[in-house]
């Protein structure tokens, strides 16, 4: 008798196509919430909120004093994704809000600093993340080996 026995083709092929269901399946119920989380309202925003930034804006500082004894004209460069902390919002739509960075690696002097009051308009801020744009900085960050 031989005692080495291979298994049926037809028995690991099974096996094998029944595993793609589940592997559609479980990408499927990862990707949900993040597809909800980007389509959905963003809600009315209020001091205390943390914002992100659109894209990369110059945005001026609310109290230029302070910025130019660092180095800064009355403007400063904010990266897109920063994260802001909203300090003041006016009730009217449109009026800038007044917030500052958090989380900023950089302190170089054309980049907005850290725990510094600038000026935001609506357009250059949002409540949600760019979920897409993190995603693929962070598919190109592992391609790239950063």
């Amino acid at each position: 008798m031989n005692s080495n026995r291979f298994p049926d083709d037809e028995t690991s092929d099974s096996s094998r196509t029944s595993l793609i269901p589940i592997g559609l399946t479980m990408v499927a119920v990862l990707m949900v919430p993040i597809v909800l989380y980007s389509v959905g309202p963003e809600g009315p925003l209020k001091a205390g909120d943390v914002v992100f930034s659109t894209d990369r804006h110059r945005v001026k500082f609310l109290d230029p004093t302070l910025s130019r004894a660092q180095g800064f004209q009355d403007f400063c460069i904010l990266e897109s994704r920063v994260q802001l902390v909203v300090q003041k919002i006016d009730i009217m739509p449109g009026i800038p809000i007044v917030a500052q960075p958090i989380g900023v690696e950089r302190v170089d002097v054309p980049y907005c600093p850290p725990r510094t009051s600038i000026i935001v308009h609506p357009y250059q801020a949002t409540l949600k993340a760019d979920v897409w744009g993190g995603l693929s900085d962070a598919l190109s960050n592992l391609v790239s080996g950063r």
